[in-house]
């Protein structure tokens, strides 16, 4: 049995009926997506991405000589021939990689052309938030260089959770621990909500795959053990409230929600971690703000990631500046979280003054939105 928290070796044992079952409602549901025509398209082919990184975690590889198919990889396919998506660039080339790992790809599966049409361009409000951003971030790089700097945690799971947990405002180990055979570039995204397994607790639950990265040890410490972390921390309370596998969390407008969440525990957490003077840490994390706000289409440091994909590279610098204010992107979370995320950056407000002068400022240009707020 793997109890919450538990390291397994390889792919979880669910039932190749509830595999199957997850597979289909989560491709389905990556098709809903608060985006149109060829960026729609482009996020759709990513989150049939996201759901193929889940199959492998119930399914796993294909053993060498097999002729079968798998029970998730089987429901994957048959959204993927039923929904008319023909080319999904360098998302199409991830995806298709994954569903190698499973066989041969089925010829009805998007090819990597780039997406057909125009992708709109970030407007200037955004890059006003991406800039209020950026600047906090170097605010934070700049604080940090100044307090002492500990040794990064070891590259284990495990240690970088328990490490955040003092940071997150709503930390759970309700989760279980995935090995999957792919590198950290090809998983991306290694939060999901997955079914329960055969012998174990029946109801569906929350993973985190573990992959290998080539990242620096204190960048993986801060994404596993804080931005992860707060993942996983939403995703338990969606599963207290409602169990569901998958999780509204991880597609569409509740995977807006679960980002502008996540970037928000990491701008508290910069800022705890001046009160307990762990300067790597938030420089680290005054570094991340900085590559968010940077990384936008057309930006300074353009992440080929999101390219075609606007709207979610938006909602890294907005939606925390809506998680913080109190905006409807922070009621759109659980209470349980949203008001311990409330109470504890009241109080590093209070403790560092730059982060209520953000506050503030964050308030006052969200007062100025040409848009309603994104719940």
């Amino acid at each position: 049995m793997l109890g919450p928290g538990a390291d397994a070796p390889g792919p979880t044992h669910v039932a190749a009926a509830a595999a199957h079952a997850w597979a289909i409602a989560a491709a389905n549901a990556a098709v809903r997506v608060p985006a149109a025509n060829a960026e729609a398209d482009a996020w759709t082919v990513r989150g049939w991405a996201d759901v193929a990184v889940g199959c492998l975690a119930l399914d796993g590889p294909a053993p060498p000589g097999s002729t079968g198919l798998s029970a998730a990889f089987g429901g994957l396919d048959e959204v993927v021939r039923a929904v008319p998506v023909v080319s999904g660039g360098q998302h199409a080339a991830r995806l298709r990689r994954l569903r190698e790992l499973a066989g041969p790809v089925p010829p009805w599966y998007p090819d990597t052309r780039p997406v057909a049409g125009p992708i709109r361009g970030v407007g200037p409000f955004i890059w006003q938030a991406a800039d209020l951003i950026a600047r906090f971030g170097e605010e934070l790089m700049m604080t940090g260089a100044g307090l002492p700097w500990r040794a990064s945690c070891p590259l284990d799971s495990a240690r970088q959770l328990a490490w955040g947990a003092r940071y997150r405002p709503s930390p759970s180990d309700a989760h279980r621990t995935v090995r999957l055979p792919v590198t950290r570039f090809l998983a991306r995204r290694t939060w999901l909500c997955l079914p329960g397994q055969v012998g174990a607790a029946p109801g569906p639950g929350p993973a985190v795959a573990e992959v290998p990265s080539t990242a620096s040890p204190l960048a993986q410490q801060i994404w596993r053990g804080i931005h992860e972390g707060a993942h996983l921390d939403h995703l338990s309370a969606l599963t207290a409230l409602r169990p569901a596998a998958p999780s509204p969390a991880e597609f569409g407008t509740g995977l807006l929600t679960a980002e502008s969440y996540a970037m928000a525990v990491e701008i508290l957490a910069a800022v705890e971690c001046i009160m307990a003077e762990e300067g790597h840490a938030v420089w680290q994390l005054g570094n991340g703000l900085i590559e968010r706000a940077t990384r936008l289409p057309g930006g300074s440091n353009p992440a080929p990631e999101f390219t075609d994909l606007p709207t979610l590279a938006e909602v890294y610098v907005l939606g925390p500046l809506e998680i913080l204010t109190g905006g409807d992107a922070a009621r759109a979370l659980p209470e349980q979280i949203a008001g311990s995320l409330r109470a504890r950056w009241r109080s590093a407000s209070a403790a560092y003054p730059p982060a209520a002068a953000f506050g503030a400022a964050a308030a006052e240009l969200l007062l100025r939105s040409p848009r309603p707020l994104r719940s």
